[in-house]
C-alpha cells in the first residue's frame, strides 16, 4: 500500500515549489514476516465480554454480585507445513467464570499435529482429552453460554500429553485415544509416573430425510481410567489427601475411572443434544468414602426461530458429585436465545437460568455475552 504525502509534502507540490529532500524521503513500510518456513501462517484470536445478573447459581460463580467480565479472551497462530505437519498456538488472558484479581496470560492449546494420513493423526502437546462431547465442542460454537456443570466437573480438559486419532468410512467414524500427565492444564509436570488414558469412539448412525428435512443421528462413548497421587480437583466432591487436619484440601489420590454416552440428532433447522457421564473414585485417603461415584446428564434442544439468524435454546441437566450422600445434588434449566450477526464471528447471547440446589433456595441467573473472532 502506497503511503500518503505528508501535509508540507502536500502543499509544496501545489504550489509548484520543489520540495526540500528531507520532506521527500519516506521511511520504508513495516513489512510482517513469519520467522520460520511454514507456507501458511494465520493469526486470530476471540473476545467474549459477559454480564451476569441475579443469584450466584450453581457452585461455578464466586458470588452474587451483578458483574461485568471478560469470559473468555484469547489470541492464536495457526500454521501448516509441507512437510505434512500443522501446529496451533492459543494464549488465554482471561478464561474464568470465578472473580479473578489480575488477569494474566495461560495457555490454551499448544501442540503439533502430524496430518500425512486423515485415518491417524498424531498429536503433542497441550489440547483438549479426547472424553466429553459437550467439552470438545468448539468454544465460540457453544449453543449456550456455559456448558452444563456435570462437563465442566467431570470431564478432563485440557492436558499436556499424545493422542492419536482419526476419520474412517469417509468421516462416518471417527476415533482418538492418548495418554496424558494428569494433572491438568498449564502443569509442566506429572504428579507420578502413570499416565491418564482416554479414548472416544464416536460415529454418524443415519443419515436421510426426516419430515421432509435433512437429518442425521450421531452417537458417541468415551472413558478414562488414572491413579494419581496429587491432583487438585473441585471442592463439590470433598475431597482430602491428609485426614489428620480439619480442613478439606480437594486434593485427590488414588485410582480413578470415568465413562460417558452421548446422541446428537439434527433434523433440518432443529438440534437435540443429549449426554450422561459418571466418575467411579477410589481415594487413598478414603475421604470423603473409601469409594463413591459422581454422575449427570443434560438434555438440550434448539431451533432456528430465523434461518443462520435467530436460535431459541432450552435445556435441562443435573449433576450430582456424590451418588451416595443425600441432598448435594444441582439441577438447572436453562433457557436462551442466540442472535448470529455475522455467524459465530460476531453474536450475542442471553440465558436465563434456574439453578436448583438441593438443600438449598433456588437461585435465578441471567449471562449475556457479545462474541468476537477475528
Amino acid at each position: 500500500m502506497r503511503r500518503r504525502r505528508s501535509i508540507p509534502v502536500a502543499l509544496f507540490c501545489v504550489c509548484g515549489l520543489a520540495v526540500p529532500a528531507f520532506l521527500q524521503a519516506q521511511a520504508p513500510e513495516a513489512v510482517v514476516k513469519p520467522g520460520g518456513k511454514e507456507p501458511t501462517l494465520s493469526f486470530g484470536g476471540l473476545l467474549q465480554v459477559q454480564t451476569e445478573i441475579g443469584g450466584r447459581g450453581d457452585s461455578r460463580f464466586s458470588s452474587d454480585n451483578d458483574r461485568f467480565y471478560l469470559r473468555r479472551a484469547r489470541l492464536n497462530a495457526v500454521g501448516k507445513f509441507l512437510e505434512e505437519l500443522d501446529f496451533k498456538l492459543e494464549i488465554e488472558l482471561a478464561g474464568s467464570i470465578a472473580n479473578t484479581s489480575a488477569l494474566r496470560a495461560q495457555l490454551t492449546d499448544g501442540y503439533v499435529n502430524w496430518n500425512r494420513y486423515p485415518e491417524a493423526n498424531l498429536r503433542v502437546g497441550q489440547f483438549k482429552t479426547p472424553f466429553g462431547y459437550e467439552q470438545l465442542f468448539n468454544d465460540p460454537r457453544l449453543i449456550t453460554i456455559e456448558r452444563s456443570l456435570v462437563n465442566d466437573r467431570l470431564t478432563q480438559s485440557r492436558q499436556l500429553g499424545m493422542q492419536i486419532g482419526g476419520d474412517l468410512l469417509d468421516k462416518r467414524l471417527s476415533y482418538a485415544a492418548g495418554a496424558f500427565n494428569g494433572t491438568g492444564a498449564n502443569n509442566n509436570f506429572n504428579d507420578d509416573d502413570r499416565f491418564l488414558v482416554a479414548a472416544r469412539l464416536s460415529g454418524v448412525l443415519w443419515r436421510g430425510k426426516l419430515l421432509g428435512q435433512s437429518a442425521s443421528w450421531s452417537l458417541g462413548g468415551d472413558a478414562y481410567s488414572s491413579e494419581d497421587t496429587n491432583v487438585a480437583q473441585a471442592a463439590d466432591f470433598g475431597l482430602d489427601s491428609t485426614p489428620s487436619t480439619p480442613d478439606r484440601d480437594n486434593i485427590f489420590s488414588g485410582e480413578r475411572r470415568g465413562t460417558g454416552f452421548d446422541t446428537q440428532l439434527q433434523v433440518g433447522r432443529f438440534d437435540l443434544w443429549a449426554e450422561a457421564l459418571r466418575t467411579e473414585w477410589e481415594p487413598a485417603s478414603g475421604r470423603p468414602r473409601k469409594s463413591f461415584e459422581s454422575d449427570g446428564w443434560y438434555v438440550q434442544g434448539s431451533y432456528y426461530v430465523i434461518k443462520d439468524r435467530l436460535q431459541a435454546v432450552l435445556k435441562a441437566e443435573r449433576f450430582d458429585p456424590q451418588s451416595a450422600a443425600d441432598r448435594d445434588a444441582t439441577e438447572i434449566g436453562t433457557a436462551g436465545l442466540n442472535w448470529f450477526l455475522k455467524g459465530n464471528d460476531l453474536k450475542l447471547l442471553l440465558n436465563y437460568l434456574r439453578v436448583r440446589p438441593e438443600g438449598q433456595d433456588d437461585q435465578d441467573k441471567l449471562l449475556a455475552r457479545i462474541q468476537v473472532i477475528f
